[in-house]
């Protein structure tokens, strides 16, 4: 018996040393890696590095010396219904001492922070900015708001709230937000298109439009608006560019939202055929002082195929775009601008437009030309008629 009780005497001793040694191996407390409460977010779950835990008599209820300009609220404006609208947080270290700052999340799958790395270590005095995107196809129509989430080693969390507003502003007849029309099959039935944006929600009866000017150098359309009520307006579109010889073209007309205040931008989509600017027929002649008679020259110029040059006759490709023209048209809307001293006369033909010229010698320059321009609805880019007065020993008929 006396054996027995020494035994479990031993074994009593034994277990209560295992016991304490393994107390004295714990881990800190304040080493235990943080659980992120699930609210069925975007959130990423915080992972400390071994640097990166913080010390035994760190207070994580204290707020971070951080500065985050302009407040703990943003406020991005309204944007429309499917619209990426991008915002800048800028946030500064205030303290004298370097901040690791662990992560930088969003509460909502709509709200993303692009370019972020794991860390970021900002000096004393160090600024940093971080590229908010908000995608509008995630959110409904009214009133945002959303918050990003900075957490900073050895500090508590620092909650930044974007607000906003979600615009269905406008709509548009037809709803597809773009014109299509069709400047060479039909001209005079499809010269012009047109589309009705008509203002809804906040912009009820104040809406007020504005075409931006094209930044092309030389763009296909010329653009209008017409206001015909207080949140109606009609958008006409016609080409500039109506001479033929065809070219499918896409371009983009964009609409200032003047009021309400705040509005994004309206693109309009423009789709067509319109035609290229013809050349005439050699529009650059040499002349020589014999060719004057009674101090005046005659010559015609030829838009489309003269009927006397035998190599366009056999051109079967420049025959059937020929062919598709409507000359009538482009012999009522040709424009001349000459100096004084010439006279000209359009002529309809076949195929194409002739222009007989008469010039006096007076209507060249002292240099020995004579600039004859054309044009279709103002449009004046086409290459000049040119006649020039050559040397007699170098001149060229």
């Amino acid at each position: 018996m006396k054996n027995f009780i020494y035994i479990l005497i031993t074994l009593l001793l034994t277990f209560s040393a295992c016991k304490q040694e393994k107390k004295k191996d714990a881990i800190p407390e304040y080493s235990i890696k943080p659980q992120v409460e699930n609210k069925n977010v975007d959130q990423k779950v915080i992972s400390w590095g071994n640097d990166d835990v913080p010390s035994p008599d760190a207070d994580l209820t204290r707020d971070a010396p951080i500065e985050v300009q302009g407040g703990l609220k943003h406020d991005v404006g309204a944007f429309m219904q499917g619209e990426q609208q991008l915002h800048e947080l800028l946030i500064k270290n205030a303290s004298d001492k370097p901040l690791k700052l662990q992560e930088i999340n969003a509460d909502c799958a709509c709200t993303n922070v692009d370019g972020i790395p794991g860390g970021i270590l900002l000096e004393p005095g160090e600024k940093f900015a971080i590229d908010i995107r908000i995608d509008g196809t995630r959110l409904d129509v009214g009133p945002f708001e959303k918050h990003i989430i900075l957490q900073p080693l050895e500090y508590k969390p620092i909650r930044v709230s974007i607000v906003g507003k979600v615009m269905r502003f406008y709509s548009t007849i037809p709803p597809s937000k773009s014109i299509t029309f069709d400047a060479k099959g039909n001209p005079r039935d499809k010269w012009t298109g047109s589309l009705t944006i008509i203002g809804v929600d906040e912009a009820k009866d104040k809406l007020e439009l504005e075409v931006l000017k094209s930044k092309k150098q030389v763009p296909y359309i010329e653009a209008s608006l017409e206001k015909q009520d207080a949140n109606v307006w009609k958008l006409t579109v016609r080409p500039i560019r109506p001479l033929p010889y065809t070219s499918n073209f896409t371009e983009q007309i964009l609409i200032k939202v003047v009021k309400p205040e705040r509005m994004p931008l309206i693109p309009i989509l423009v789709k067509g055929a319109v035609g290229m600017s013809l050349r005439w027929s050699n529009p650059t002649v040499n002349l020589k002082e014999d060719d004057f008679k009674d101090g005046f020259i005659e010559r015609y110029f030829q838009l489309g195929i003269d009927l006397a040059d035998a190599a366009s006759m056999q051109n079967h490709r420049l025959m059937s775009q020929i062919e598709k023209v409507d000359w009538q048209r482009l012999f009522d809307e040709l424009e001349i601008r000459a100096p004084e001293g010439v006279k000209y006369e359009k002529k309809f033909t076949r195929f194409g437009v002739r222009l007989d010229v008469k010039a006096q010698r007076s209507a060249f320059s002292d240099k020995g030309v004579l600039k004859i321009e054309t044009g279709c609805n103002g449009n004046w880019e086409g290459l000049p008629i040119t006649l020039h007065i050559k040397e007699v020993g170098h001149s060229q008929k």
